[in-house]
């Protein structure tokens, strides 16, 4: 009986590794990197003015979608804000036809190319609606800066 367990015991270790999943190479397909970041990444922000052509819009749930929709020159842009900006209490007020500047980082979305928005700039008023790395700010309305034009020369 005792010489039963190590020869036991050496068929078990060697039915475990030949049952183990063999390592293969990685092809080149999967070690390429995709073409839209998956991350919010600061070197790579455009800056595109337009006209506000679509805002956000409830959902059947009561959930506002925060989605705005711009023309620019180059066509239309899907804009995402944060449910902050939208938000009914202190949230940014944008109107259908108003100019607006925007700053962001194209991503995908659902298979869609959307303008992730960092900072929006509407009536002299910028909004900062995300942080450099991409995270939702509260109250974009405290983080309004207004722009004034000098009248005078330079310090």
């Amino acid at each position: 009986m005792k010489r039963l367990y190590p020869g036991l015991g050496a068929f078990a270790l060697l039915a475990f590794f030949s049952l183990a999943a063999p390592g293969y190479a990685q092809t080149a397909a999967a070690t390429t990197k995709p073409t839209v970041p998956l991350r919010y990444d600061v070197s790579k922000e455009v800056t595109l003015s337009g006209t506000v052509v679509g805002l956000p819009e409830k959902s059947s749930h009561g959930q506002t979608q925060p989605f705005l929709v711009l023309q620019t020159k180059s066509g239309l842009i899907n804009g995402r804000l944060t449910s902050f900006a939208q938000n009914e209490k202190g949230g940014i007020a944008i109107m259908p036809g108003q100019q607006v500047k925007v700053t962001g980082v194209m991503m995908a979305l659902q298979a869609k190319q959307v303008l992730e928005v960092r900072t929006l700039e509407i009536g002299g008023h910028t909004y900062q609606i995300r942080t450099k790395r991409g995270f939702p700010l509260e109250h974009p309305e405290r983080n309004a800066a207004s722009t004034t034009e000098s009248k005078g020369g330079q310090l």
